[in-house]
């Protein structure tokens, strides 16, 4: 493990002496900037590499031509903004994939579906677009692959919310504009139900709507893979008020 030493570049067959035996490389904290195309030729031993907390910017594909052991890779805590599409197509052996706390703003799952022995993909922490979210998080719940974090659990709500949009009107689907909207509906129909169903709120309306709106607030908000139900009035306001400010920034 390289720990918070300066290397602000990896240039082209860095590692070439360690290529018979290297089988997990860490490069944490280093300062990393730049990784020549050829930086890991040769390391098809290497099942783990790992570079977070650097200010690697894209993830290319010439650097994962020779890298065909490889089941675990972290880019976390990155700068990361783009992937090249053929990347995913060098990584068809990669079980653990973490990028999160980077600046993507969209993964589609047409492009993941090389990477067939993927068990765990981690992108929390990255500003997703609803309609990629729903997208993505769809495809991974489907496949089984585990993508879920308890530290991020608005997001994983979120997600409920997004399907639920998705599924609605494939116009919703496709447009991003109509997510946010929708999205933005159904948060606001939460807090109104969280409000309405308060002892201290006076009820005008049927206890019928009430009760309408209370089962989609369940069905929305509930944790179904875990079979979780933690949903009360003051989860949902909660829940909604920090998803709100969340949303200040993109709505």
């Amino acid at each position: 493990m390289i720990f918070q030493s300066r290397i602000e570049s990896i240039p082209d067959r860095s590692f070439l002496k360690y290529s018979k035996n290297l089988v997990s490389l860490n490069m944490h904290d280093c300062g990393i900037r730049e990784i020549s195309d050829h930086a890991f030729d040769s390391l098809s031993k290497l099942k783990k590499l790992s570079l977070p907390y650097n200010y690697i910017t894209s993830i290319k594909d010439q650097w994962f031509v020779d890298l065909t052991s490889l089941q675990r890779l972290d880019l976390s805590y990155n700068l990361i903004t783009s992937i090249e599409p053929t990347v995913f197509e060098k990584l068809r052996g990669l079980k653990w994939f973490d990028v999160k706390e980077n600046r993507l703003t969209c993964l589609k799952p047409t492009q993941l579906v090389p990477m067939a022995s993927l068990q765990q993909f981690r992108f929390s922490g990255n500003p997703l677009t609803f309609q990629c979210r729903g997208t993505l998080t769809l495809w991974l719940q489907d496949l089984g692959i585990n993508y879920k974090t308890d530290q991020r659990e608005e997001e994983n709500w979120l997600d409920n919310i997004l399907w639920l949009c998705a599924s609605d009107d494939v116009k919703v689907a496709d447009s991003e504009v109509f997510m946010k909207e929708c999205v933005v509906l159904n948060l606001f129909n939460q807090l109104r139900t969280g409000l309405t169903t308060a002892e201290s709120f006076p009820l005008s309306i049927s206890q019928e709507c009430i009760d309408a709106r209370h089962e989609l607030t369940k069905c929305v908000a509930a944790d179904r893979k875990h079979g979780r139900e933690v949903i009360t009035n003051g989860h949902v306001v909660r829940k909604l008020l920090g998803q709100l400010q969340e949303l200040k920034s993109i709505v």
